[in-house]
């Protein structure tokens, strides 16, 4: 055994995640301004997957980052035969800016790649947003909370504020003012009120029932909160826009507008926002045999056709927000997976919500029911902050929010 003495030097490794992060370890090695504004790309790197171009293309690329010194990877056959193929690109933050500025100077395919990867590589570093709603402003870059309040009589986390007898349901408004005030207090910014359950299996109402459920409710939190964003779940046009008359600020919306395309024309009117999310079938029967390809690709796909349908429809970005829909047409597997991968929402440069708590995916993996699941959520919510996500649509506020808060100071730290 050789007895190797080294002298007081000491070595440490980093793991560099942003420019700000970056810049931050610079400055604290005393490098100067100009220097960190210089080193600071250089030291984030980056891979993307690029699918469906050219294999004459997918060689340029190769070529290109070679010259800038780092790579691409691509198919064997597409090197030598033409085909569509998907690349793997690998290279630092400034390798990546100049690879975008040289395919600026190619044909009409790889000056489009070049705009998007130029866009994505913007927004995937961005650290705060600023959503709007109905003249309110939502500054999002520490954790916020959406608290859960569920007008229904057979939610799946059994929560639900509605009293099945008819003539004792003029408690419900009651019993939901309490509850959200408990959950102002606790630091929920904002509120979403559910007439209709979304679990699994779950039929839909009729709109007038879904009205009658979540109209009173959302008038008088409107009334005393008058500050909170109140959000209203759900996808049919008339009980959006009975909401929107009630005071609603958010359309919260499974469907991500493709139930009731109109939705748009009321989110204009009024100036609201939405939340957009992912899901595969609807609650009747999304959870019989999901399948993808990869979820995630599947859900960055969704993504990509959706925001073109709201942009192109008249929206603002500060008006959206993205859900991947954990739970709504996913396996254990699969959610597991969309938390791990959430990052890869990030290229869309919008606000991320995960709405994880109290789901069954929590209790296959723990084997907890649905009161005994916080701890999972806990857990749940606290890597999907790591991973990307901003807003936590929880049933438990005090809980999340406390976890949260330590989770983004010893990320910030």
């Amino acid at each position: 055994m050789i007895n190797v003495q080294f002298k007081m030097v000491r070595i440490v490794p980093l793991k560099i995640e942003s420019l700000r992060q970056a810049g931050q370890l610079l400055a604290g090695a005393g490098v100067s301004p100009a220097g960190i504004a210089i080193i600071s790309p250089k030291s984030v790197n980056l891979a993307f997957k690029i699918s469906g171009i050219k294999s004459w293309e997918a060689n340029i690329l190769k070529q290109s980052l070679l010259s800038l010194g780092s790579d691409a990877g691509i198919e064997r056959a597409a090197l030598v035969k033409d085909k569509k193929t998907d690349v793997i690109i690998l290279g630092s933050l400034s390798q990546l800016n100049k690879l975008c500025k040289r395919l600026k100077e190619q044909p009409s395919g790889l000056k489009e790649l070049s705009l998007k990867l130029s866009l994505s590589l913007r927004d995937f570093f961005k650290e705060e947003f600023k959503f709007c709603a109905r003249g309110k402003t939502l500054k999002i870059k520490k954790p916020i909370i959406c608290g859960i309040i569920n007008v229904t009589d057979d939610s799946f986390s059994g929560d639900g504020l509605l009293n099945p007898i008819p003539d004792r349901r003029s408690q419900t408004t009651d019993l939901a003012l309490k509850k959200a005030g408990g959950m102002v207090k606790a630091g929920a910014r904002i509120l979403d009120v559910g007439g209709e359950s979304s679990r699994p299996g779950a039929s839909p109402i009729d709109e007038k029932e879904e009205i009658k459920r979540v109209v009173p409710v959302l008038r008088m939190l409107r009334k005393e909160f008058p500050g909170i964003f109140i959000s209203v779940d759900t996808y049919k046009y008339k009980v959006a826009r009975a909401a929107a008359g009630a005071g609603a600020d958010i359309i919260n919306d499974i469907t991500a507008l493709r139930h009731s395309p109109r939705i748009i024309s009321l989110l204009k009117k009024y100036k609201m926002g939405c939340v957009l999310m992912h899901m595969k079938g609807s609650p009747r029967n999304m959870q019989v045999n999901p399948v993808y390809r990869d979820v995630m690709e599947s859900i960055v796909d969704f993504f990509n056709e959706r925001l073109n349908f709201a942009y192109a429809g008249g929206l603002a970005p500060e008006q959206i927000i993205i859900d991947p829909g954990i739970g709504f047409g996913k396996t254990l597997e699969h959610n597991l997976k969309i938390i791990k991968e959430l990052y890869k929402l990030k290229i869309f440069g919008l606000p991320i919500l995960l709405g994880a708590s109290r789901k069954s995916f929590i209790g296959r993996v723990i084997g907890a029911g649905e009161d005994k699941r916080l701890t999972g959520t806990l857990a749940a919510n606290v890597v999907s902050l790591t991973r990307g996500a901003g807003i936590f649509r929880v049933h438990d506020v005090k809980e999340a929010k406390d976890a949260l808060a330590v989770a983004y100071e010893i990320m910030g730290s």
